[in-house]
């Protein structure tokens, strides 16, 4: 008998007996081994390559893939994986959803009143890998990815946990998804001081693997007021004309206030958790919360802290590890009253306070490195001199070095060890602490081209634009 024909018999009868039993596995490799120390030729040893790789197969199962910037409906659910008895956010591994022998199904969420999945009109469904892009969702019904829309957009929810936090300077909320009336899926923590109607910190994972093939922009969403107390009116106060009425309360005169509120100078809702984190169009959703947001001057947010966000997404791209992000806020920015007093700043009397630094950690959960960022929230300021930041600046010695960073119109902005931030800004959570101060040198080296908008005088060849940090957070939350 040819050699081929026996190995194409083994390769037969192995994926014709769909029971394939320990004994039948063992008896297999027991048999390709002996045929492979008996040849020497090359189309035997081809053939027994065959034999493995259709094996394999067989026994892989069936493979879905969906890309996340393409193969998703306008209108998509919320992707959760079951982890032992409760849900969690799917954070992708790579560029698109995949199914396989290890993550054979997934559960889809439309939250939302009246919300559903237009398939099966239900609010959660059991999604199972058939193969390619199509699945079943049981008994009869089959769906390609891209039909398994909801019947409007999810709508996010926020929840206060009642847990302090923040030095007890604030109380945990959490943003996110609603399964049911005593189940959210969390996205988003925020630590927030409802006495001052004021976000101290927010947390949130970003999947470094799967932020470069993250869906296209979504528009922007109405800002939700959930959360955030009564006595403060968020949406009007906001508003440019509204803040010129109270600057001109606070500092005494109209002409003073004139000096600060003007078309190309204005405060404006700033993200915390920015949108441009979130990898579908429902976690981008997720971040207009007024729980999610600071008062930034707006060539501030539109400037460095908007740099900082897109370095932060660039290091995700170059570890490809899901990261914890942390950003919040440090001091409350004063302003001359007509008298030369120095005033606080607030958007009401009653709170909404304009913070004098805001910051950001980010933490790599495999090397136990992160770095912080920390960015002046006064435009006005002209002399570094005057600063009392909450940490040295080692943008220079870790290579994260950007010439704008020391523009004040922009944000003057400086890299710190997250643990000396951590120690001075009293309710900054202790999540950011490092082991090691994350440098330049420490990414991996992927990326074959950059960008020239940044510089780095340390630096002679290619590199990212300035970066953060990096670690794993756990975003299922059951209430």
């Amino acid at each position: 008998m040819a050699f081929s024909d026996t190995a194409r018999r083994c390769r037969d009868l192995i994926l014709n007996n769909k029971a394939v039993t320990f004994l039948s596995v063992a008896l297999f490799a027991f048999i390709i081994s002996t045929l492979a120390l008996a040849s020497s030729n090359q189309n035997k040893k081809d053939a027994i390559q065959q034999c493995e790789a259709a094996y394999n197969e067989k026994m892989k199962g069936p493979t879905c893939s969906v890309d996340i910037k393409s193969g998703l409906p306008d209108k998509d659910p919320v992707y959760l994986l079951k982890q032992g008895t409760s849900l969690q956010l799917w954070l992708p591994q790579e560029s698109s959803l995949v199914w396989s022998k290890s993550v054979p199904q997934s559960t889809l969420l439309c939250a939302g009143t009246g919300n559903v999945i237009m398939k099966t009109n239900e609010v959660t469904s059991q999604m199972t890998c058939i193969e390619g892009t199509s699945f079943s969702l049981g008994g009869d019904v089959k769906a390609t990815a891209k039909e398994l829309e909801c019947k409007t957009n999810v709508l996010p929810d926020a929840i206060d946990s009642g847990s302090p936090c923040g030095f007890e300077m604030g109380q945990m909320h959490h943003i996110g998804f609603k399964v049911s009336d005593t189940e959210l899926i969390t996205y988003i923590q925020s630590c927030f001081d409802s006495k001052r109607s004021s976000v101290l910190y927010t947390i949130h994972g970003l999947p470094g693997a799967a932020i470069k093939n993250a869906v296209g922009q979504v528009e922007d969403s109405d800002w939700i007021r959930t959360g955030v107390p009564s006595a403060v009116n968020p949406d009007n106060s906001y508003k440019q004309a509204q803040q010129k009425d109270q600057f001109t309360k606070l500092l005494g005169s109209a002409e003073q206030a004139n000096k600060y509120i003007t078309d190309n100078h204005h405060l404006i809702v700033g993200h915390m958790t920015p949108k441009d984190d979130g990898i579908f169009r429902t976690w981008k959703r997720a971040t207009f919360f007024y729980i999610n947001a600071v008062p930034q001057w707006k060539t501030i947010k539109n400037g460095n802290w908007k740099r900082v966000e897109t370095a932060i997404q660039e290091i995700a791209e170059h570890f490809k590890e899901n990261l914890l992000v942390i950003q919040g806020t440090s001091g409350v920015l004063k302003l001359p009253h007509q008298n030369g007093a120095e005033v606080p700043i607030s958007l009401e009397e009653t709170g909404i306070d304009v913070p004098l630094w805001t910051w950001k950690i980010v933490k790599s959960p495999s090397k136990d490195a992160g770095i912080a960022f920390v960015t002046l929230n006064n435009p006005f300021e002209t002399k570094v001199d005057n600063l009392t930041p909450p940490c040295d600046d080692i943008c220079a010695n870790t290579g994260f070095s950007v010439t704008q960073y020391k523009t004040f119109s922009e944000g003057y902005t400086i890299c710190c060890d997250p643990d000396w931030l951590v120690k001075r800004v009293r309710h900054a959570p202790e999540e950011g602490m490092a082991r090691t101060v994350l440098t330049r040198n420490m990414l991996p080296s992927t990326r074959t081209s950059c960008s020239s908008s940044y510089s780095d005088p340390c630096h002679d060849s290619c590199q990212l634009k300035p970066l953060p940090i990096v670690v794993i957070i756990e975003l299922n939350n059951k209430f």
